[in-house]
């Protein structure tokens, strides 16, 4: 009889202790966590707004919240992170530097513990989740809208830096489409990053300079399009190409509301984005288990038509994302 006993007091202690350790680890999100928010080029306006709305979110939690920006030197950023790593942080969010370039910093995240959550950086093993938008589609959408508006035909000028994996995503939606008109003529120039600003104006205005028949500019992000409508504006031809992208920001709504040539943009939900990260990071801590390591979030198509506002943004939950549905202006 004092041995039935013995072993139910033992299960029920058992029992007791895993349910305290299962509940501990369930709050652990709630107590003060340390967590590291960087990017290898984190002036970008769209980079600068995720690591924003995250530092924001995450500091509502009560979190102690460090941001590293790499000013584009990835070697500083991944030694910068593995120093993270060291110092014991509980969490690291990666804004939009790419997971390829960081495999051993991610695997001595995995090694210690330490959840490893990123924003447009691409999918690659270790890695806890990838917040972004499916950039294949998102480059499918804006290069369809542009060989719709010149007919399928013309010369157009494509500009990008490919080493961002949701870029060179966006890249081969564009040449998908691209690809299907034999009567679309494209030029291709890689952005030098960091200087993106500047080298694209640059290189836009001299290339603008010896060719006259350029139709359509189709550039990466929002950031180098704003550059590039820009330069077109200033260019002396007569029939100025129009320009598209993707990101959404302010500088592009702007221009798009105010009818210049940047005529249209594939817009994200960046500012929920970085929310969605920090949240990820709560659930990882906890001990949620993610069922896929790639989460998409829905894109907005911005035209004049569409274009939010100045100072408030697009409603993400409502906003169209193919032409034919966009209003009609009077």
């Amino acid at each position: 009889m004092q041995v039935k006993t013995l072993i139910a007091a033992t299960a029920g202690l058992l029992a007791t202790t895993a349910l305290v350790d299962s509940a501990a680890a369930q709050e652990k999100s709630k107590t003060a966590l340390k967590v590291a928010i960087f990017s290898v080029n984190g002036a970008s306006p769209t980079i600068h707004t995720m690591i924003e709305s995250a530092t924001a979110a995450a500091k509502e939690r009560g979190w102690t919240v460090e941001t590293y920006d790499g000013n584009g030197d990835q070697v500083a950023t991944n030694n910068q992170v593995n120093t993270f790593i060291t110092r014991g942080f509980d969490a690291l969010i990666n804004i939009a530097s790419a997971n390829t370039q960081m495999g051993g910093v991610i695997a001595n995240a995995a090694k210690a513990h330490i959840p490893f959550v990123s924003t447009f950086s691409g999918m690659v093993p270790g890695i806890t989740v990838d917040i972004g938008s499916n950039n294949v589609a998102d480059g499918v959408f804006s290069a369809s809208a542009l060989a719709a508006r010149i007919d399928g035909e013309g010369e157009v000028l494509k500009m990008n830096w490919t080493v961002l994996p949701a870029l060179a995503e966006r890249d081969a939606g564009f040449h998908a489409v691209v690809g299907e008109y034999k009567n679309i003529k494209v030029t291709e120039m890689e952005i030098k990053v960091p200087g993106q600003v500047d080298d694209t104006f640059n290189k836009v205005t001299d290339y603008l300079t010896g060719h006259k028949n350029v139709k359509a500019i189709w550039m990466g992000w929002d950031e180098v399009g704003v550059a590039a409508a820009r330069a077109v504006q200033q260019s002396h031809l007569e029939k100025k190409p129009f320009v598209v992208s993707m990101d959404g920001n302010d500088a592009a709504y702007d221009m798009i509301r105010e009818s210049t040539p940047f005529w249209l943009t594939i817009a994200y939900d960046v500012r929920g984005m970085g929310v969605q990260a920090v949240q990820a990071v709560a659930d990882a801590v906890d001990g949620k288990s993610f069922p896929q390591r790639q989460i998409y979030k829905k894109p907005c198509l911005i035209a004049k038509e569409t274009a939010p506002p100045k100072g408030q943004y697009p409603d993400f939950k409502t906003c169209v994302l193919y032409s034919a549905d966009l209003p009609k202006s009077n």
